[in-house]
Formats: C-alpha cells, sequence, structure tokens
C-alpha cells in the first residue's frame, strides 16, 4: 500500500498549475469544520468534522478526505447520515477551471469550479443548479456553503462548513 499513496500524495503543485489558477492550494492540510444543516426548519444540526486536503498526482491535483462527523465525534455523537467521502479537484488548461470528482457511499458528483470575486463556486455540471461555494477565506478559516438554485435566482441553503485549520 505504500507505493499506492507513495504515488499518489505529493508535497506541492511543482509550478505545472498557473498562480492566478491555484484557487484551492490554501487549503493544503488540516481542518476542524462544524457542519450545520436543516436551516430555518425547527430542526438545525450542527456535526464537527473534519476536513484534510493534500496535493496529488505529481502536483497536478489536489484531493480531500471529507470525514462527517469527525474520527473522534463519531464515538462520542454517531450520525445516522454519517460520511467518509472524497474529492479530487484537477486543473483544466484549456478551460482555465478545474474539473472536480466527488464521491461518497451511494453518491457521485461532477463539478466545475470556477472564480467568482473572491469566491470559488462549484457548480454541478448535470443541471447546474447546485452549487457549492468557498467563500471568506483566510488562512486558517473559510466559509463553504451548499445551495441549491431555482430558475428565479433565490438558493436555498442545504449545509453550511465553517472551517478552521487545526494547529
Amino acid at each position: 500500500m505504500n507505493e499506492f499513496s507513495d504515488a499518489l500524495i505529493d508535497t506541492g503543485k511543482k509550478g505545472k498549475i498557473p498562480k492566478e489558477y491555484d484557487w484551492f492550494g490554501f487549503l493544503i492540510g488540516e481542518w476542524d469544520i462544524l457542519y450545520s444543516d436543516n436551516h430555518g426548519t425547527g430542526r438545525e444540526r450542527q456535526v464537527k468534522g473534519e476536513w484534510i486536503f493534500s496535493w496529488v498526482l505529481d502536483g497536478t491535483a489536489i484531493q480531500d478526505v471529507f470525514i462527517c462527523p469527525s474520527r473522534a465525534e463519531r464515538q462520542i455523537h454517531p450520525q445516522p447520515d454519517a460520511t467518509w467521502g472524497t474529492t479530487l479537484r484537477i486543473f483544466n488548461p484549456g478551460t482555465k477551471a478545474w474539473d472536480i470528482f466527488y464521491g461518497a457511499t451511494g453518491e457521485a458528483e461532477r463539478l466545475e469550479a470556477k472564480k467568482e470575486g473572491d469566491d470559488i463556486v462549484l457548480t454541478e455540471t448535470a443541471e447546474g443548479k447546485m452549487k457549492w461555494i468557498f467563500s471568506d477565506i483566510r488562512d486558517n478559516y473559510f466559509l463553504w456553503e451548499n445551495r441549491l438554485f431555482n430558475e428565479d435566482g433565490s438558493s436555498l441553503l442545504q449545509c453550511r462548513i465553517v472551517g478552521t485549520r487545526r494547529k
């Protein structure tokens, strides 16, 4: 298994992604997250999780492991919809965007990421109605929201994550 992880994981992007398109590099490392959903329903929920990011594929991509609840939190507060997922983000020099693939048990999504002002917006490619938005990006903090967009431009918040970098 060491051969696989040695071939997959990399120490950096190695200059293969132009600096102006290195939108996800800030994520490299370990993050504690607070996941919340069911906003405005009276059934609001907050779950502690973890999100771990690494350069992969000879520094041409970023992959993550999303664990919610976190490994420690699962022992204390198990959740019926607990998930381990992974996302692979690969810069596409032809489109100047990132091609993204997310997978977890029973779920797979294809997305495309583009910059919109200071935000990074990931749009699912099948219908374009779901967007995952990184905003308020700082060295040790970010806000991430999953929104369902209606034809009139309004949106419904599906879930929100507040990420803080582990020390």
